[in-house]
């Protein structure tokens, strides 16, 4: 007990003194009750039977409720004729409540007059119980009732259902009952047991799951796909390449690389096949339509949901401190990767071309073409377009691409790239810790600890790819400074320098971390620091420690690892749709062509909507898309987050650019100039008019003549055949004579600005 009465020998004792006594031994135990047993309410006993057709008993039995213990000894009849259906079924909720209760009613003699000991006698209680109270709370009646409301007050200990004769079922309610210790003992000791069973295959899981995650990349086999893809284009040159000729050539229209956009009769867009030019755009970025929206977090620019940090690696122990200052000071330029990018197009001019499988092929830098913004600075790898995790060259093996009629979407799968990056200088003592990766997530926060700390310094931390098992600074994914004043360090125990170590928490812009792949914590410093060190779980960091001897080699230490904590976003939501500003074009919106940062983990998705009519619509093929036909000038947009607890999408809005658009209804491309070895007396062009219908659609192609293009020439036979997929393969044949230079024109028109056709391929070849 908390609290005592004293009482000495010839002491006067009063009736305070014996209640203080009792109330004292009831507050102690009520406080352990509280502390240690049950905070809320729970019962223990109250078993509800049924002994009739409308009557229930409840054995006796005791109710816990903050801190205090209210006791039924005797069973409880419930009479529960009166709370019959009338016609279908209900629902009732017997519940329990607490009450002091003065009972033991006697007649006690009381002192009146002290000097002649004159008494009186008065009837009073002698016993103060704290008493359970039982009651039932009825539902509504319906065929399929619900369970009644009740009280907070109150604690339910079992819902029965009844129909017009009497009680149909007992449900007792187990979500209140207090637990037994001896149970909760059983239940551990059964933990304990499983977990020797299975520790083997548990403690191993981290391996497993990053080597499960490595080799999912053998089944890709995308270098395959672009052999497939060569070998297919080398056979249709072989089938419609003549047998003599002195100029033969195809155009995919993936890229510019064909056409002359410098001509003056040029008015077209190529974009995967020659589509009709835009009749007006505007170019905006997105914007969050609250800044102040307090369900999402946004750093740098960057968007996720709103989350807090859950500790996923710890590495717990001590075995020592390393001194940061020991190793060279030396300046490192480090290269900062930025995240990848995800592009969203809709609209009516977005029909899908067959050419969209020769990105494949790998002529083509497809992240160049579709994920660079207008005017911006591309940086080329060495000319190859894209490298896999592992090493191998895959062109356009990152992106991953889906094409629905009216709706396009482009993903870079890698989260962090090198088309865009930054570099900067740092100085310092350089120590790392790698470790392995093994599930994908945000990483937020860690948690440094530092043994001892001089009175300057600032330390800057990186977090980094790995080459070969080592730090890579050229691969650099994010980068934070703590101030020396942020540092934390204990107070040392004695002389033996063992510390009563204080954890740093250095908060990260979220880094996205992927399955199966090595990452370093890199720790940079011009401060005479001290950092702690662990070799108690090894097995869990899969890492090592390094430190910097010469800005590009780091000599490994194999014994002990760096002290720390990850901490990985944990979200709030597993759905999350935040409202952007409205996109706006002054005479209608036909086309939306979104591009932005964006991570979209596995099984997580990122949907942009537009309301429409009221109603908000994703960005989808059609028919499940907006329909944009009555050329809306105002388009309020809005994008869903979905994803797990542990993982969820984020964009970008810094840099994004969004275009929004309508198109024209009538193109004229103009292809390169042609100058051919030898005059030619014959050219035949063939193209693929896709989605092409007569009745609304016209296309006429013909041929630009002389070095300076000014002559014309029309074709002499077309001939049309429709292929399986429904598109016209128009065949024309120009019978020139002695023509040196050429380029090939084709034009094109639309009745309406909805109702599109695009040129999917060209093939064109010259004879004598």
């Amino acid at each position: 007990m908390e609290s005592t009465v004293l009482f000495r020998d010839r002491q006067e004792l009063q009736s305070a003194d014996l209640n203080n006594a009792q109330d004292f031994a009831r507050a102690a135990i009520d406080h352990v009750v509280n502390d240690a047993i049950e905070t809320g309410k729970g019962y223990v006993g109250f078993s509800a039977t049924k002994t009739a057709a409308t009557e229930v008993t409840l054995s006796a039995g005791r109710l816990y409720a903050g801190g205090a213990v209210f006791a039924r000894d005797d069973d409880v009849v419930i009479d529960l004729f009166n709370a019959l259906p009338l016609v279908t079924k209900k629902r009732i909720a017997l519940v329990a409540f607490g009450q002091p209760v003065d009972t033991d009613v006697q007649p006690r003699d009381f002192l009146i007059d002290a000097q002649l000991g004159t008494t009186e006698p008065q009837s009073v209680a002698m016993e103060s119980h704290r008493r359970c109270e039982v009651s039932s709370v009825a539902g509504t009646e319906s065929p399929d009732p619900s369970v009644p409301a009740t009280d907070a007050n109150v604690t339910v200990l079992a819902y029965l259902l009844l129909d017009t004769t009497g009680i149909l079922s007992i449900e007792q309610w187990t979500p209140t009952q207090l637990p037994n210790l001896r149970l909760v003992a059983n239940r551990v000791t059964s933990l304990e047991l499983w977990r020797g069973q299975i520790s083997g295959q548990v403690d191993t899981l981290r391996t497993d799951l990053s080597a499960l995650a490595d080799r999912m990349l053998a089944f890709a086999l995308k270098n395959e796909v672009v052999d497939l893809t060569q070998q297919l284009e080398d056979l249709r040159k072989k089938v419609y390449e003549p047998g003599a000729y002195i100029y033969y050539g195809t155009d995919h229209f993936l890229t510019e690389e064909g056409s002359n956009p410098d001509h003056l009769s040029y008015d077209a867009l190529v974009e995967e096949g020659v589509r009709f030019g835009e009749a007006g755009s505007a170019t905006t970025a997105l914007a969050l339509l609250n800044p102040n929206n307090v369900y999402v977090t946004v750093n740098n620019g960057f968007v996720l949901p709103k989350y807090g940090h859950a500790v996923r690696m710890d590495l717990t122990g001590y075995s020592g401190e390393t001194r940061m200052a020991q190793y060279t000071y030396e300046t490192t330029e480090i290269r900062q990767l930025t995240r990848s990018r995800e592009r969203r197009r809709y609209g009516a001019s977005k029909e899908v071309c067959s050419n969209s499988a020769w990105w494949r092929q790998g002529a083509y830098d497809m992240t160049q073409n579709v994920f660079r913004r207008k005017g911006e600075t591309w940086e080329v790898l060495n000319g190859i377009p894209d490298r896999m995790p592992n090493g191998q060259v895959i062109p356009n093996g990152n992106v991953h691409w889906i094409r629905l009629r009216q709706f396009w979407i482009d993903i870079y799968q890698e989260p962090y790239w090198e088309r865009v990056t930054s570099t900067a200088a740092i100085n310092g003592q350089q120590v790392a810790q790698t470790f392995l990766n093994s599930q994908d997530g945000w990483l937020s926060q860690v948690g440094l600890y530092f043994s001892r700390k001089a009175a300057t310094g600032d330390v800057t931390v990186l977090v980094c790819e790995t080459a070969f098992g080592m730090p890579d600074l050229t691969r650099v994914l994010s980068r934070t400074t703590v101030p020396v004043a942020d540092i934390k360090v204990g107070s040392i125990s004695g002389g033996a320098g063992l510390p009563s170590l204080v954890e740093t928490k250095v908060v990260l812009p979220p880094t996205y971390l992927v399955a199966g792949r090595r990452y370093a914590i890199v720790c940079v410093t011009t401060g005479d620091h001290y950092v702690a060190m662990t070799n108690t779980d090894n097995g869990v960091v899969q890492g090592t420690f390094f430190v910097s001897t010469d800005g590009a080699f780091f000599a490994g230490n194999l014994v002990d690892d760096l002290k720390m904590r990850l901490y990985f976003a944990k979200f709030e939501r597993t759905r999350l749709s935040v409202e952007l500003t409205a996109l706006q074009l002054a005479g209608g919106i036909l086309d939306i062509d979104i591009l932005n940062e964006g991570i979209t983990p596995p099984a997580c998705r990122t949907d942009f909507e537009v309301q429409v009519n009221g109603a908000w619509v994703p960005l989808d093929g059609e028919p499940n898309g907006p329909n944009l036909s009555g050329l809306p000038a105002i388009l309020p947009l809005r994008v869903t987050l979905t994803g797990t607890t542990d993982l969820m999408p984020g964009f970008g809005l810094t840099g994004s650019e969004v275009i929004v658009s309508r198109p024209r209804t009538a193109f004229t491309w103009v292809g390169a100039l042609r100058t051919l070895g030898s005059p030619s007396n014959s050219i035949k062009v063939i193209v693929d008019l896709q989605a092409y219908d007569e009745a609304t659609h016209d296309c006429t192609v013909s041929l630009l003549t002389g070095a300076d293009l000014s002559g014309s020439e029309t074709a002499d036979v077309i001939e049309d055949v429709t292929l399986p997929d429904g598109s016209i393969r128009r065949t024309s044949v120009f019978n020139v004579t002695a023509v040196s230079f050429y380029a090939v024109s084709i034009v094109g028109s639309t009745t309406s600005a909805a109702g599109l056709f695009h040129i999917g391929e060209l093939i064109e070849f010259s004879q004598s």
